[in-house]
């Protein structure tokens, strides 16, 4: 038994991107590449790849040891299949691989795919994406592709099959016998239960009722470590915790007041409070744990410096708006320390709270964009890059460019980058667009949390997946 915080939404391997959902997709379904521990590519259901001489096209040579739970075999037109699946509904996971043109089958173990635009970078986009049954899936398509059946049931290959799901409580799932990377210390049946409250989850560890649990507050793991035989843990994250600036705003659209704002941030106190000491004051704008980040002057606080700044730049008494979920913990901290310190330095703070759902409105606009948003940025996949490209590319601006970021060097450097072949070049060009961004002051880069959890006797070591934001439940093993 697992428990852990999230808010399942649906089952749809295409509706990934939202982590609450990947915690359960992950245990049926499989990725074609993944990343190990070091950040280095590695095959999964494709064993193998070669880009053309322009890097317009890849070519996949795929596994044919590969079943589905169907008992379906396999083949490079279920890859297919997924992508324009994707391709057609246009959400989810599908923004990862936004220059996907075409693919196409040359034999049962063999697929090439098409780029609209060269993109070495597109294979790591291709860690997020879940391969799914085609024959399965057509037979239940309707006029929705299959969303709202996918919603509650199980078309994978991966290591675990869907037994039952109970909205908003548990997904039930058991060992496929016949899964190609077959380990006999996976549970033969493991149940994932959804508890939002980590004192109850403590409460559920400490009684034996759970044994896995994830999503737990630090101060929660440090009561539980050595208790009843539990043992508490934490590693890294995929994710970077920001106050985002509208670069466009009509106060924070100054340089010298975005940089009073950074000067002005508590984050000794984020880092006590907001994160319970689980985590580090960040350096750069992107999640640490992958290659490419870059290795920036680690923020401080100077309050003296930053009411000199706001006198120059005629903003003292300025009115700004800050944004956040209260819904997260460690936004709600965030936003109060934040209130205060900009209170401090003489501007006027107005509050809105928002969900993820409502941020992604608020931001459409730029009349409706808040001054400071406080979000994560998180790193689907260990490519820096694709993390740059979502949130600081102009293009996104209105989508996901929550601080409405502008710089056509920043776009130049990325575009260059995501054609390069020689990833030395390209890793280079990463770094100077994040030295560009932190020069320009276009966020508070504030924290680099760490995921807690704690795990009993039966349960082995929980090994650290750059592409699972908590844990990888297929790698979930017994300890004996």
């Amino acid at each position: 038994m697992a428990a852990g915080q999230a808010s399942l939404e649906t089952l749809d391997p295409l509706q990934s991107s939202n982590a609450d959902n990947d915690i359960f997709i992950d245990a049926f379904y499989d990725r074609l590449i993944g990343f190990d521990a070091e950040s280095k590519m590695i095959p999964k259901l494709a064993t193998s790849w070669e880009f053309n001489s322009d890097a317009t096209a890849v070519t996949l040579t795929l596994r044919d040891d590969v079943v589905f739970h169907s008992g379906n075999k396999f083949t490079a037109e279920d890859v297919t299949y997924t992508l324009d699946r994707a391709k057609q509904i246009a959400s989810g996971s599908d923004a990862f691989i936004p220059s996907y043109a075409s693919s196409k089958v040359i034999d049962d173990t063999h697929v090439t795919i098409t780029f609209t635009r060269p993109s070495v970078s597109f294979l790591a986009g291709l860690s997020y994406l879940y391969i799914v049954d085609s024959k399965v899936v057509r037979s239940n398509e309707g006029a929705d592709h299959a969303q709202q059946w996918l919603a509650t049931h199980d078309a994978g290959s991966g290591p675990y099959v869907l037994n039952g799901y109970k909205a908003n409580q548990e997904v039930n799932l058991s060992r496929f016998g016949k899964y190609w990377a077959m380990d006999n210390r996976r549970p033969q049946n493991v149940v994932l239960r959804m508890i939002n409250e980590s004192s109850l989850l403590r409460d559920e560890l400490l009684t034996g009722n759970v044994d896995l649990g994830w999503g737990l507050a630090p101060l929660d793991v440090k009561q539980l470590n050595g208790k009843g035989g539990l043992e508490g843990y934490s590693m890294p994250s995929t994710r970077v915790t920001l106050g985002l600036m509208n670069t466009q705003g009509k106060i924070t659209g100054n340089p010298r007041v975005r940089e009073a704002i950074q000067l002005a941030y508590d984050y000794e106190g984020h880092i006590k409070t907001a994160l319970q000491g689980s985590g580090e004051i960040a350096q750069s704008v992107i999640p640490r744990g992958m290659d490419c980040v870059y290795d920036g002057p680690k923020p401080a606080r100077d309050v003296a410096k930053a009411k000199q700044l706001l006198s120059e730049a005629g903003a003292a008494g300025a009115t700004v708006t800050i944004a956040y979920d209260p819904a997260v913990p460690e936004f709600k901290l965030a936003g109060t320390l934040l209130e205060n310190s900009l209170r401090e330095i003489g501007l006027v703070v107005k509050v809105k709270t928002a969900t993820f759902p409502q941020y992604l409105q608020l931001i459409s606009t730029a009349a409706t964009t808040p001054d400071i948003s406080i979000a994560w940025d998180f790193a689907p996949y260990p490519d820096a890059g694709a993390v740059l490209d979502r949130t600081w590319n102009s293009k996104a601006i209105g989508q996901t460019n929550g601080a409405r970021y502008d710089n056509q060097q920043v776009d130049n450097l990325l575009a260059a980058a995501s054609t390069a072949k020689d990833p030395a070049a390209a890793c280079k060009a990463y770094v100077s667009v994040q030295k560009q961004i932190v020069d320009d002051h276009a966020a508070l880069y504030i924290a680099w949390p760490t995921v807690n959890g704690a795990r009993n006797g039966k349960v082995a070591k929980i090994p650290y997946t750059p592409t699972s934001p908590t844990f990888d439940v297929s790698q979930l093993m017994l300890a004996k």
